[in-house]
Formats: structure tokens, C-alpha cells, sequence
């Protein structure tokens, strides 16, 4: 060959690409990465709610029982009289003349007799009935103001020697250590009789006097 055709063959192998393979090793590394989720539970604090307890102090007004009547508490009056077959009776009522609250009375109340001259009659007073009223026996009556109680007081109705009309009686109210002047007139008059007791009943509700 000659040189020309020699150079011409080496040119032409010098245009061909020269294709180099080249081997792509890839490793393709993976990373794991363990994470652990580590859950640390921190206790709560323990709060303690303490339960206050308020106490509210309340005041409570209490209705005061109802006291015994005092003599200045009460207006002593003479209701309707009656009489049949030589007895008679004569209705004393005590009045809570409404100067004070409520008050109470209860049992048998003391008398005494005067002449209307002012002398002192020696009248005699028991306890108990007649055939005129019952005696109820002792209770305690509570008097709202301008509330009553009331007591009958039986007598003789025999006008004879040895007997006297009232002027005034003196009413001692159950309890109590002094009395009440009350003047008597017409058919309220007592008769006090030498010999004859003067019957008196316990204190009774309203001012009708004891029952029959």
C-alpha cells in the first residue's frame, strides 16, 4: 500500500467515534437510620384540690315563746251573768289589751270580795264546777293582742240574812301576785253568802266562760 492510501486508511479510522463503555456501577448505598420514638411519660402533677367548705354563718331569729301575761298586759272586764234553780254565775274575762306581744295564762285565778263600802267580805273561793258550767280543768291559753280568755265564778242567788252583794272583787290573775279592781253593777253583782263557797272554774278560751 501505498503511502498516500496508508495515511488515507489511518484518517478515516481516526473519524470513527470511539465509543467507550464505560460500566456505571452505582452502588446505591440506602441509609437506614432506626429512630427509636422513646416516649418518657412525665407524671402529672399531682394536684390536690382541697375541698373548702364555707360555712355561712346565718342567723336565725327564733320566734320567743310567748311569756306569761303580766298584770299590765291585761284589762280585766264582767261578762253576761246567768241564774237558775237558787244558783247563779257571773263571766270574768281578761282581755290582752294589745300593749305587748302574745302572752300566756293558764289554771285558776284568785278572788277576793268587797261590800260596796269598801269592806272586805268574807267570801269563801273553791275550785270546780256548778250546775250552771263545767270546770274544764287547768290548761295554758296563750292571748294574741286583743285576745281573750275567760272564767265563770258561781254563787247563791238566794237573798237571805247573811248575804252581801259586791261592789268591787279583786281578780288575781293565775301567776301573778297582784290583783285587778274590778267594779260590779246589775246583774254582774256577786253574792257572797256567809257559809257558801264561791265557786270558781279554770281560765278558758274566748270570753264566754266555762262550758255548761
Amino acid at each position: 500500500m501505498s503511502m498516500p492510501a496508508r495515511l488515507a486508511a489511518v484518517l478515516a479510522l481516526a473519524a470513527v467515534p470511539v465509543i467507550v463503555l464505560t460500566g456505571c456501577s452505582s452502588d446505591s448505598t440506602t441509609t437506614v437510620t432506626d429512630t427509636a420514638t422513646t416516649t418518657v411519660t412525665t407524671p402529672a402533677a399531682d394536684t390536690t384540690t382541697a375541698a373548702v367548705t364555707t360555712t355561712t354563718a346565718s342567723t336565725v331569729t327564733e320566734a320567743s315563746a310567748p311569756t306569761r301575761c303580766a298584770n299590765g298586759d291585761l284589762d280585766v272586764t264582767l261578762g253576761q251573768g246567768q241564774a237558775g234553780a237558787g244558783s247563779a254565775e257571773v263571766v270574768v274575762v281578761l282581755t290582752n289589751n294589745g300593749m305587748g306581744p302574745p302572752c300566756t295564762l293558764g289554771g285558776y285565778p284568785g278572788m277576793a270580795f268587797y261590800a260596796a263600802n269598801g269592806t272586805e267580805l268574807a267570801g269563801t273561793v273553791k275550785r270546780g264546777g256548778t250546775t250552771l258550767f263545767t270546770d274544764p280543768g287547768p290548761s295554758t291559753l296563750t292571748l294574741a293582742p286583743n285576745g281573750s280568755v275567760s272564767y265563770s265564778v258561781g254563787f247563791t242567788s238566794a237573798q237571805s240574812d247573811g248575804c252581801e252583794n259586791t261592789g268591787d272583787v279583786m281578780v288575781t290573775p293565775p301567776g301573778a301576785t297582784q290583783s285587778i279592781k274590778v267594779t260590779t253593777t246589775g246583774q254582774n253583782t256577786i253574792t257572797v253568802c256567809e257559809g257558801q263557797p264561791i265557786t270558781v272554774s279554770a281560765l278558758v278560751q274566748g270570753s264566754g266562760g266555762a262550758p255548761q
